[in-house]
Parts: C-alpha cells; sequence; structure tokens
C-alpha cells in the first residue's frame, strides 16, 4: 500500500466512523452495505472517468427547447434556480441545478453500458424519454413504472418548497456525501462527478419525501433516495430509456393529427 492508500483508507474510515452514529435507523444497515460496495465498484468508477472525455460523439448537433419538452418545461418553470449562490436555509433546498444532474448521471450510466459516447439519437431517448420521469415519481422503484402522472408546474412547485425534517436528518445525509466523496477522490474521478452525485441524491430524497405526499425530507426519504441512486451504479440504464422513448414516440404519432405535441424529434 502507498502513501496516497493509506490516507483514502483513513480518510474513509474516519467518515464511515461518523456515519455509523445512524446505524439504529431503520434499513441503515441495507444503505450502509451498498454504499461499501460502491469503492470497488467498476461501474461507479467508470462513470466517474467519462466526464473527462466528455459525453457525445464527435459532430453530435442535436440540441433541444426546454419549454418544448412537457417535463422538462414544468420543472423549469416550478423549481428555484439561484443563479449567485446555494446557501439553504436562506434559499431553496432543491433547485433547477439538481433536476439537470439526474440527467447527468443517466447519462454516464448510458455511456458506461454502451462503452461509447451518446451519439444523437442516444441523447434524444434520454431527453425526450420518460426516463427522468421514472425517477422523479417512483425513486427507488425506478425500474417498475406505474402510470406517470401529467408533467406539472405544481409538482415542482411544491418540490422546490420541501424541507428537512430536521438538522439531524440533514446531517444524515450529509454524512453519506462525505463517504461517496472519498470514493470518489480515491478513485480520481472528474472533480464535478461527486458534486453531480450529491445534487442528484438530494433531488430524489426530495422526490421520495412527495411520493410518500410528505413536504419534509425524513430518515426514510434519505434512505430511499439513495438506493434509487445506488441502482445507478448497478444497472444498465438502456433498456429502461429504450423504453421511455418508445412511449414518447408512441404518444406523438398517436397525436400527430392533433398537432400536439409540437415535433421536436
Amino acid at each position: 500500500m502507498n502513501e496516497y492508500e493509506r490516507i483514502c483508507d483513513e480518510m474513509i474510515e474516519e467518515d464511515l466512523k461518523k456515519l455509523n452514529k445512524f446505524s439504529k435507523i431503520k434499513d441503515f444497515d441495507i444503505l450502509y452495505e451498498i454504499l461499501l460496495e460502491l469503492r470497488d465498484s467498476p461501474q461507479f468508477i467508470g462513470m466517474g472517468q467519462i466526464p473527462k472525455t466528455g459525453y457525445n460523439k464527435e459532430g453530435s448537433k442535436w440540441k433541444f427547447d426546454e419549454s418544448k419538452i412537457p417535463f422538462i418545461n414544468a420543472a423549469k418553470n416550478g423549481l428555484s434556480n439561484f443563479a449567485l449562490f446555494y446557501y439553504p436555509p436562506l434559499t431553496k433546498i432543491i433547485i433547477y441545478k439538481f433536476f439537470t444532474t439526474l440527467y447527468s448521471l443517466i447519462q454516464l450510466n448510458y455511456i458506461y453500458s454502451s462503452n461509447e459516447k451518446l451519439d444523437d439519437e442516444d441523447y434524444k431517448s434520454i431527453i425526450l424519454g420518460d426516463v427522468g420521469s421514472y425517477l422523479t415519481y417512483f425513486v427507488e422503484e425506478f425500474e417498475t413504472p406505474n402510470s406517470i402522472p401529467e408533467p406539472s408546474k405544481e409538482f415542482f412547485a411544491r418540490l422546490t418548497n420541501v424541507k428537512y425534517e430536521n438538522k439531524e436528518v440533514h446531517k444524515f445525509l450529509d454524512e453519506i456525501y462525505n463517504v461517496i466523496s472519498d470514493f470518489t477522490t480515491c478513485s480520481h474521478a472528474h472533480i464535478n462527478y461527486c458534486r453531480t452525485i450529491g445534487f442528484s441524491a438530494l433531488y430524489l430524497c426530495a422526490c421520495s419525501a412527495l411520493k410518500q405526499d410528505r413536504d419534509v425530507i425524513t430518515y426514510e426519504d434519505v434512505i430511499k433516495g439513495h438506493l434509487a441512486l445506488f441502482k445507478l451504479f448497478q444497472t444498465d440504464i438502456r433498456p429502461l430509456v429504450k423504453k421511455g422513448y418508445a412511449n414518447y414516440r408512441g404518444f406523438y404519432y398517436k397525436n400527430k393529427k392533433s398537432g400536439q405535441p409540437k415535433r421536436i424529434l
């Protein structure tokens, strides 16, 4: 073991001790076991290297207008977005940037699973399809989605007003983040990878709260939000992306005679 590895081990051990103070929380053992597996997970490590070389194939040209995609437009209009600073409790806990980082993780999963960068069709299938909806509305059950609600600004406005149940819940989430941060540092991941994970995790925790018809994030939501997140480091997201894209295309062609939705393919 070299000096860097020794320092990493010590750093991780110290943060795991702090996290273990929450060991009496229901289902903590499930989260803890999966969290430990991340450190040596080829997919977790591999996804962290992708941002260094880029997401899209050379020559990719497809762009999209957020306002023409109902689900993304609803999130854009409903979530807060503080361009200058993020400092809860002075600002909202959940902002639009966290929503977009979830799509970044989906893209990283897709690229890792296919072992090649995204072409225009891949990118379209992620952005236009329902995979973002699956994670938002069903959280840890995103692999087996039921019928999807109509996108609404009101849902995301409620999401942006979610708070922590108490300071200890916030601390619990922070301690999980610290361990993941250690893992990304020690695996030499891209500098933005850990932040992307942290923002996505918080977004999913808030989604879990709304799934249970709560406006506060509890210990249960922290567990469920992270279990959903961890699935993104264990699965091949492509079949779900393609399923969601097929739903979009089917809806478009079924309704094209009425002129809705506007064509953006």
